[in-house]
Parts: structure tokens; sequence; C-alpha cells
């Protein structure tokens, strides 16, 4: 008599799109935490054989709310950071006149974004210093929630369509993959897609890209890659979406940015309050001239055309 063993199934490939499907339907909310990196090559200080880097940290923690179309609120806490040796060349720059950097310098506090039924507001020295008193948030007219929130992580996943296009496209893809540091058993079994694509692509696919960028890309960034990757749980959730770009190393000056952001925690349906009528004053630009640089799109439409010239 001869004894079979049956082989072991192979586990299920997790339904990514699926999953946020059910996310939207639900009207979930999800808590977030979102860390970014910018190196403006063009702003450096060379001193002789001695190069100070121009470079900043953007760091992000709050709560998008979701809806059957995608994003339907976001609330966030949002702070621009210089490490202690790179911000003596960002306050000389400011000194020497440098509007750019001005504005990150004015975003060094934390400062609170909201956007809900489509109305944005925002807090901050960048923005409200000009305000009468009393009148502690700038509202900021109309923006979609989704344009909102993904301003530094270009990559809005719950654009279902760009969403499945990231994933045909994908140059690898790799399922079931154990994760031993996972605190959940859904977390302990992870996978990822990653790729690339170009940012005329992205402005054509991404309904929230095309908000925040403004206008096409032009040519002289429009072929460049963003190189971008999605991590999930073994239900199919995205955990961490990623995306980067940089110029050409042969081109000068070299410039690079990115975005990492972690999805948390996956909850019921919440609120996000819009602030009173009575403390907040129209604002259409930001205070004292200064350009807006309160997004990463303004660093990838000046610093990510290879020819940019000093």
């Amino acid at each position: 008599m001869t004894l079979s063993v049956p082989a072991v199934a192979e586990a299920a490939v997790p339904d990514v799109v699926r999953a946020v499907q059910n996310q939207l339907a639900r009207g979930a909310s999800v808590k977030f935490t979102q860390y970014g990196d910018v190196y403006l090559g063009a702003r450096n200080k060379y001193d002789g054989h001695q190069s100070n880097s121009y470079r900043f940290n953007l760091l992000q923690n709050g709560t998008v709310l979701l809806g059957r179309r995608g994003v339907v609120a976001v609330g966030t806490t949002r702070q621009v950071r210089f490490n202690r040796y790179d911000l003596p060349l960002a306050k000389e720059r400011a000194a020497e006149g440098d509007l750019v950097s001005q504005s990150l310098l004015a975003q060094g506090q934390p400062h609170r974004w909201v956007n809900t039924n489509g109305r944005f507001y925002s807090t901050g020295r960048l923005w409200t210093a000009g305000l009468p008193k009393g009148k502690t948030w700038a509202a900021r007219g109309a923006r979609s929630a989704g344009a909102t929130a993904f301003g530094d992580q270009v990559l809005n996943i719950f654009e279902i369509a760009t969403l499945k296009a990231l994933i045909a496209h994908a140059d690898r893809r790799k399922f079931n993959l154990p994760n031993p540091s996972g605190k959940t058993p859904d977390l302990r079994v992870i996978g990822f897609y990653d790729g690339t694509i170009t940012f005329a692509e992205l402005y054509r696919l991404s309904p929230a890209f095309r908000e925040v960028a403004g206008e096409r890309p032009d040519p002289g960034y429009a072929k460049l890659a963003l190189s971008w990757s999605i991590y999930f749980d073994r239900r199919g959730l995205p955990i961490k979406v990623t995306s980067g770009w940089h110029t050409d190393r042969q081109k000068r000056p070299f410039s690079r940015g990115g975005a990492s952001i972690d999805f948390q925690s996956w909850g019921s349906a919440a609120t996000i309050a819009a602030p009173r009528p009575s403390q907040a004053g129209v604002v259409r630009a930001p205070a004292g001239g200064l350009p807006e640089c309160d997004d990463m799109v303004e660093f990838i439409k000046e610093y990510a055309r290879p020819t940019f010239e000093q």
C-alpha cells in the first residue's frame, strides 16, 4: 500500500485592488505617517574643496477618510525639518534673499492641514502671518482632499484606476514573503510591487497629480522617471507606498526627492471637522510674497528638469 502525501497548496496572491476597494466601500479612516526628503544641488555652497549640501526632510502625521470615489477628507500635521548640519546653510541662503529658503524656514514649526467638503484650510506662519487678529486658519479655497493628502507622496493609491495601472505595469512583484517583525498575523506575510512611471504618464493617469501640478509637465521633466513601490500585507492591504526621483548625475546641479507613506491602521468611519468660520480668513497666496513650497511638486517642477541651470 502506497501512501500519497498531498502537495502543500500555494498561498493565494493577495488582491491589492480589491482590498483597497473594500476600504473605500466601507468608508474607512486610515492613519498614516509620511516621511520625505529633498536635496537641491542648485542651492549647495562650495567653499574651495568643501561642499555644504542643501537638503531637508518633510514629516506628516494624519488621517484620511475614504469614500467610494477615493479620499473625501484629510487632517494632517506637516513640518519641514533641516537637521543641525543643514540648517545654517538654509538660514544663510534666506539672509541672502533666497525666497525658497525663507518659505521653507517659515514651515519649520508643525502646522495643520484640513480638507473637508472640498475646502482646504491650513495653519502655519507661511499662510497665516498676514491674517487679522483672532484668525488662526488660512482658508485656501477649493481643492480635493486627495490632492491635499498626496502632495509630498505623489502617488494616490486610493484612485483605483491609478492603482490598477501601477500594478499592471510593475517591473517586479513578490508575494507571500515572511516578515518575522510583523506585529500582527497579517503583517507576518507581506508582498510588494515596484516599478517606474514618467511624470507625463502620471499626469495623464492621476487626477490628484494633475490638480497639484496645475499644468502639464513641460519637456524638461515630462520624461523623467519616478520610481515607486507598494508594500502590502497578507490581506492585500497596503502598508507602505514609496516614490522618488532624481536628475541625471551627469548633469549639474544634481537634485533628488521622494516620500514614503506608512499606513498604520485601517479603522471605521470617522469625522474631520473644518475650522469654525470665525477662525478662518481667506488667503490666496503665502504671506510676504513667498513661494508656496509646501508640497513635493514644487520641487519636481523646478529641480527635476535635467537641464536646470543655476
